[in-house]
């Protein structure tokens, strides 16, 4: 395979003083990160993790590419356990879809794990390319509105009638139902949860589009 790189500026937390030259760097940035495939989140492993590094990488996840995180200067960290839980933590509370981002350990000053690091983003590239067959999706519905129905309208079922992956890169699914409107948006959360997790989906987005079926009644 070939690959191309681009090494952009790394952005630094907002001050009230900031150069044009910085702020061209970052446009510069988060338009690499609209043209990328895969974005590596370079952090510092000695330091805790800011909310800045969230956002970038909530921004990555919201522009539909895939994500790997960069654990850097592996070598100096003392307590690696609780600087990987607390890593994880961050990152399952602070978005949905920031949930098992896949991350990589490695100290770029000795050149450690390097390798690992493209296999890692090599992984996470095939399942950002991942098809799912809709036999099999639409038997993961069944399961899942047997397990926990849509909520009712004024008395009256929101059947859930199929699902189908309409495009990949990254993963997107169509879903009918009789009232697409109505379809709570923590309902929407329970499904696309669902389909990360039974199809082992890291570190790419999943999106879900809700249409409306022909006969809402049937």
């Amino acid at each position: 395979r070939k690959f191309k790189l681009v090494d952009t500026a790394g952005m630094r937390k907002r001050t009230k003083g900031i150069d044009a030259i910085e702020k061209m760097s970052v446009e510069d940035s988060l338009r690499a990160i609209r043209l990328a495939q895969i974005v590596i989140l370079v952090i510092d492993g000695t330091d805790p993790m800011e909310k800045q590094d969230v956002q970038i990488a909530s921004h990555v996840i919201e522009e539909g590419r895939a994500l790997v995180v960069a654990v850097n200067k592996w070598d100096s960290v003392e307590d690696r356990e609780e600087t990987l839980d607390q890593l994880q933590y961050k990152f399952d509370t602070s978005l949905a879809q920031l949930k098992d981002i896949p991350y990589q350990t490695l100290s770029a000053l000795n050149g450690k794990n390097i390798n690992k690091l493209l296999d890692r983003c090599l992984w996470v590239y095939d399942i950002w390319n991942m098809r799912i067959k809709t036999a099999g999706l639409n038997k993961w519905l069944a399961r899942m509105e047997s397990q926990n129905p849509a909520p009712l309208i004024s008395g009256r079922s929101n059947r859930l009638k199929y699902i189908t992956q309409i495009k990949t890169r990254p993963p997107t699914f169509a879903l009918w139902c009789a009232r697409p409107e109505k379809l709570a948006d923590s309902y929407k959360r329970f499904l696309i949860n669902g389909l990360r997790r039974d199809y082992k989906i890291p570190g790419v987005p999943v999106r879900l589009l809700v249409r409306k079926s022909k006969n809402p009644y049937a």
